[in-house]
């Protein structure tokens, strides 16, 4: 029979031809309950950044269009007291008590004042005893009849 003879291996190939055993490290299932914890808290900040950025946003256009109303009511605003203005004129109320009232105009508008005019404002006017009260008042109409002004 046929043997095969066996061969001699020198002992510095003998280790160099063995293989290498590899060194299989079992999975750190904490190390990657921290990963996992770190990737989540990132997502997590990313997310909260993004929303206030679209809060900013928001609140910006938000400014933009209560600043536009603020100027539209302002205008509004001064439309409405030139409104009042033009209605509080003496004029337009004069024209509309003739039109709408059937008011005239007096053509002669007589009003007494208060102030005589030969009286000095440093002496007080002398009393007259005798005199009523009704005659002081007659006095006083006669002596401004004479100061009555025409109308407007």
């Amino acid at each position: 029979m046929l043997v095969h003879k066996k061969r001699e291996i020198p002992a510095y190939e003998q280790e160099s031809a063995l293989p290498t055993p590899k060194i299989v490290r079992k999975a750190d299932k904490r190390l990657r309950a921290k990963c996992l914890v770190l990737v989540i808290l990132a997502a997590i900040m990313a997310a909260v950044t993004t929303m206030q950025s679209a809060i900013i946003i928001q609140a910006g256009y938000d400014l933009v269009k209560v600043k536009s109303q603020v100027a539209k009511i302002e205008k509004e605003n001064e439309i409405l007291r030139l409104d009042i203005a033009k209605l509080k004129s003496p004029q337009r109320i004069e024209e509309y008590a003739a039109k709408n009232l059937g008011m005239v105009v007096p053509q002669n508008a007589y009003y007494a004042t208060t102030v005589m005019p030969d009286s000095n404002p440093s002496q007080p006017p002398a009393a007259d005893n005798n005199s009523g009260i009704a005659d002081k008042v007659l006095s006083a109409i006669k002596v401004h009849t004479a100061e009555a002004n025409k109308g407007r």
